[in-house]
């Protein structure tokens, strides 16, 4: 019988927790993995048929295979060893790991939200850019280089000002702490050709925007939240001071509704969370689309149901 939504997340996930509420509210508790659990505190045994048929025992319990109806899949966390095994058992371990129990997850027949390997090629920044143009959106004039020659050239090509952006999650660890790399504005003047060489970088014409827009959508359901930054470092980068941002729900234009639900359409989504440049004029240009972005600081900010709309996704129904 198909009764059973599966989370996976790691543990103190935010929006794990209330997408979990929302569920049990409707008399339906999930059952929630953590793949760092694995294999230490979780035990499997599946067997291959028509379809994947097995057990998982864990710390929220037992979970039947074939019982799961839709998957809540988020961030998920890496498996963990004993300390002792050497770098190389580890490796190993962790790969068998990695193909063993993510392809069994992976192989479940239901819906997913979203599916890992949907996630994995929805979050190529080069590929969202030309889906996005494809679904018609406007995007920035965009440089993806090693070349600070090009950089240059593509800079002195430009109206006004350029940005740097991570192409990857953007934080970094160094010397034991992590550090988030932002949307930066630069001067390709100052650039070093010899660092500029070493990776690839994305660079993009500065949008002169009135705000930002948050457009989190969930199936067919829309919540956008226009982003009104106080502060210089915010307006160019939103995510480096939260205490200067006010927000406001706000209606999206028709052609811009159409073109979100068509993007996830294209890449097997369910879900996303986009963010917009949004002009004086009225313009909406598009920055990017996160297949598992954050939405829950939204949500208690605004009042938007975005967890209840998740859990009526996972539970076959958009109320």
């Amino acid at each position: 019988m198909l009764d059973t939504v599966l989370i996976v997340a790691q543990k103190g996930d935010a929006e794990t927790a209330t997408v979990a509420s929302a569920l049990s509210e409707r008399g339906k508790p999930a059952t929630h993995i953590d793949l760092a659990d694995f294999p230490l505190r979780i035990a499997l045994v599946a067997r291959a048929g028509a379809r994947w048929r097995g057990i998982l025992h864990g710390p929220s319990g037992e979970l039947r295979l074939e019982s799961v109806l839709a998957v809540y899949y988020r961030r998920a966390a890496r498996f963990a060893f004993p300390s002792g095994m050497s770098g190389p058992e580890r490796r190993f371990a962790e790969a068998e790991a990695r193909v063993g129990v993510g392809g069994l997850f992976a192989s479940l027949s239901c819906l997913w939200v979203n599916h890992p390997s949907r996630v994995a090629d929805a979050e190529y920044k080069p590929l969202q850019l030309q889906m996005a143009a494809d679904c018609e959106m406007r995007t920035p004039r965009t440089l993806l280089t090693n070349d600070a020659r090009a950089a240059r050239e593509f800079a002195d090509g430009l109206p006004g000002p350029m940005v740097y952006k991570p192409l990857s999650g953007g934080v970094v660890s160094e010397k034991g702490e992590l550090r988030m790399i932002y949307t930066t504005l630069v001067e390709p003047r100052d650039f070093d050709e010899r660092q500029v060489r070493l990776t690839a970088h994305l660079f993009q014409e500065w949008v002169d925007k009135s705000f930002d827009a948050r457009v989190t959508v969930v199936g067919e359901r829309i919540f956008a939240v226009a982003v009104h930054a106080a502060t210089p470092a915010a307006h160019v980068d939103w995510r480096r001071d939260y205490a200067a941002l006010d927000y406001e729900v706000i209606d999206l234009p028709d052609h811009v509704r159409y073109a979100v639900l068509e993007y996830l359409r294209r890449l097997g989504l369910a879900m996303g969370a986009f963010d917009f440049a949004v002009t004086a004029t009225g313009d909406w240009v598009f920055l990017e689309c996160n297949p598992q972005g954050l939405w829950g600081w939204l949500e208690e900010a605004t009042g938007v149901p975005i967890a209840k709309a998740v859990a009526d996704l996972l539970l076959g129904g958009e109320s």
